[in-house]
């Protein structure tokens, strides 16, 4: 698209009336994920091109219509109001908005700062991890985000730490994530810290977070929490967790506009994350000291509150119930096709959304990029191909409430006549 036909589609998307959603007729209404004239009526809120099927909604999720209006009308209003609204009147934004945050995951205000992203949030934490003396142990998983493993395996000369990794078992279930887990801490006793991922962006695998977090306090572990793709995938209790450091992504399931995260830890923990360099002296314990990201991107904070708006009218629960349908209206008509091997666990107490897949034997990486530029070029349907999994990558498939069951039969019958 040229700069000529991007201005007028802006504009045109601007003005576009957001029709049929009387939010008021939808909050704390239990929908069945197969009533689908209530999906459809959200599908619509979406305007999503056409030139492929967009299964991919893992990297960042888009913004819905009213959402994407409130970010261009927010866009329009810093650049009139410029260094004046970011010097005088951004922090009050700033604060109601933590306030909300921090509220929707039952935490203190002086828990949360914003960021740029999970990636940024959980970098600090890790690398300002000071709990961690010479000869300790640190551990994380092969289904743990690639940028977080490469942060972890710094801490071997950063904290001069040794540095474990380990395999999470194929097929998964939940009692041997645990167990896998728990083997882990009983192989390494000098275990200090150990990175923990919520939904793996590789299969989308949920971990018992709860019961290993559990697990790691009694034995004096403190556990990082990636939480980069669980807040607005599933429902969840974040307190229930237990954990005192922890990254989140605004962009991804919660409807953000791109490029806002958070990072929370627990008030009684800041002196044990380092101030960023520069930030403060090592006794402060103010959390914000413990990011800086420049200038921020003020519009879309902003936008913030029209995106958890959007999600809450649906409901979070309604959420979550569709895009595990979705999920399963492809898995099961594959399943038993003995050329594919399904990545995630069938138990719904480990999927969400995202799931992943393989054909047999075709474990490296060229094998599922070559399959993911078929199923472009044959099939029109766009996917991602994964690597980093200790028995092969693999292609995942991750729906949004974009996306239709009729897009997701299509999925299902190219993956069986790719194996016919």
């Amino acid at each position: 698209m040229d700069r000529r036909k991007f201005l007028k589609s802006s504009v045109a998307l601007a003005s576009l009336p957001v029709t049929n959603f009387p939010a008021w007729a939808f909050a704390q209404q239990a929908r069945s994920p197969d009533d689908e004239n209530f999906w459809a009526i959200i599908r619509n809120q979406y305007e999503v091109t056409d030139n492929v099927t967009n299964l991919e909604a893992g990297y960042w999720g888009i913004m819905s219509i009213p959402v994407t209006q409130d970010y261009i009308k927010n866009t329009h209003f810093v650049n009139q109001n410029s260094s004046y609204y970011a010097r005088r009147l951004y922090s009050k934004d700033y604060d109601n908005i933590i306030t909300r945050i921090a509220g929707k995951l039952g935490v203190g205000t002086d828990e949360i700062v914003l960021t740029r992203g999970a990636t940024e949030s959980l970098q600090s934490l890790i690398n300002g991890y000071n709990k961690l003396d010479e000869g300790d142990t640190v551990i994380y998983a092969d289904l743990d985000y690639g940028s977080m493993q490469s942060e972890m395996r710094f801490l071997r000369t950063h904290r001069k730490v040794n540095v474990v990794n380990i395999a999470i078992p194929e097929p998964a279930s939940y009692e041997n994530v645990i167990d896998t887990y728990t083997k882990a801490l009983d192989d390494n006793p000098k275990c200090k810290m150990m990175l923990l991922t919520h939904v793996s962006n590789r299969t989308g695998l949920i971990t018992p977070v709860k019961e290993i977090t559990a697990i790691a306090k009694s034995r004096g572990v403190d556990i990082i929490l990636d939480a980069a793709h669980s807040w607005g995938q599933f429902e969840f209790d974040f307190q229930e967790l237990s954990v005192d450091f922890a990254g989140f992504n605004l962009h991804k399931w919660m409807g953000v506009p791109l490029g806002v995260g958070a990072m929370y830890i627990r008030k009684n923990r800041v002196l044990d994350i380092d101030p960023l360099r520069g930030e403060a002296s090592p006794d402060n314990d103010d959390v914000r000291t413990r990011i800086h990201t420049g200038t921020i991107n003020f519009a879309a904070v902003m936008t913030i509150p029209a995106a958890f708006n959007f999600r809450e009218s649906i409901g979070q629960k309604n959420i979550e119930n569709r895009l595990r349908s979705l999920r399963d209206q492809w898995v099961n008509q594959v399943v038993d096709n003995k050329s594919v091997e399904i990545l995630t666990p069938q138990d719904e107490r480990m999927y969400a959304g995202i799931t992943s897949f393989r054909l047999k034997n075709k474990t490296t990486y060229k094998n599922n990029r070559d399959l993911m530029d078929i199923l472009i070029e044959k099939y029109s349907i766009f996917t991602v191909a994964i690597r980093g999994i200790s028995k092969g990558g693999g292609i995942r498939v991750s729906p949004s409430l974009y996306n239709s069951r009729a897009d997701m039969d299509k999925l299902a019958a190219a993956i069986n006549d790719m194996t016919d």
